[in-house]
């Protein structure tokens, strides 16, 4: 059976920052692929070290086209300036368009700030786009970032047709590898057409395609039944027995984002992702700060 995929990308970060996504993830029975396009800020240690965790990094460049053999079929142009948010995505597109072929689900995701409890992909993967949803009372309109994104991307008539809609978070995005490779284009189209591809967020490019019904189908994920729990906008947790974090149904999620805003639930999360002897090298790293 083919394989399940993971890309992420970082820039900037050496391996302390991003220990807890991968030694989280080592944990879980996950036994696909994990690509992580890197940076030209990230040194070389830390390029070994994810290497000797079987990870694949490609090392990518600031400047478009990023890499130096872009699949033909991918896009000829992006804006210029462009933020990472927004220029993963052709990164992203580019390697499915490469190995489409070899892999079943993929998930796309930050890495900073995720951490997994479970095998990302063991839960049943329906025929559509999987997006995660904050909180149900977080808002377009009434958060300062998402406001400030969408306004910049769209213009204010955007924001204000779009400003009671939840907001889906963007960090987070998985689904059979059509169903993704669908929408990194819808997604890649969009984003050439921005009022301004830097200080607008893919966050904002990925909203206004959900509400405007252009990237179904898709399923909503919400933290009250969801293996993806998107939890810098929520307050009240609960834990089993071991410490896990439970989504609204009291069953263990396979993903948390966004954990980080929440110094309690660092501490817990850090407890379990690094016991004992681990953990003190972990703490270690603090100090050497692998370049």
């Amino acid at each position: 059976m083919k394989p399940n995929l993971i890309l992420g990308i970082s820039d900037n970060y050496n391996y302390f920052h991003l220990a807890r996504f991968f030694e989280s993830l080592f944990k879980t029975p996950f036994t696909g692929k994990v690509v992580l396009f890197a940076g030209p800020n990230t040194g070389p240690n830390t390029l070994s070290k994810l290497r000797s965790l079987g990870i694949e990094v490609i090392r990518y460049q600031n400047q478009f086209t990023y890499i130096s053999d872009p699949h033909p079929d991918n896009f000829k142009a992006l804006p210029n300036p462009i933020h990472i948010y927004n220029f993963r995505h052709f990164l992203y597109y580019d390697y499915i368009l490469k190995e489409e072929a070899k892999f079943v689900n993929v998930l796309l995701t930050d890495t900073r700030d995720v951490v997994f409890q479970k095998d990302p992909f063991d839960f049943p993967i329906t025929d559509a786009l999987h997006v995660a949803m904050e909180s149900r009372e977080k808002i377009i309109g009434q958060c300062h970032y998402n406001s400030t994104w969408m306004r910049n991307g769209y213009g204010q008539p955007k924001l204000d047709e779009l400003g009671d809609k939840i907001v889906s978070c963007a960090g987070t995005t998985l689904g059979p590898i059509a169903h993704i490779k669908r929408y990194l284009h819808t997604l890649l189209t969009d984003i050439i057409t921005l009022n301004d591809a830097y200080d607008c967020a893919d966050q904002a490019v990925h909203n206004k395609l959900l509400y405007a019904g252009a990237i179904q189908p898709v399923r909503q994920l919400f933290n009250d039944d969801t293996p993806i729990l998107t939890v810098g906008h929520e307050f009240a947790f609960q834990h089993d027995a071991e410490g896990y974090l439970l989504d609204g149904r009291n069953r263990r999620a396979n993903i948390i984002h966004q954990y980080d805003r929440h110094p309690n639930l660092l501490k817990i999360i850090d407890d379990q992702i690094f016991p004992n002897k681990l953990r003190k090298n972990y703490l270690k790293l603090r100090y050497k700060l692998l370049p």
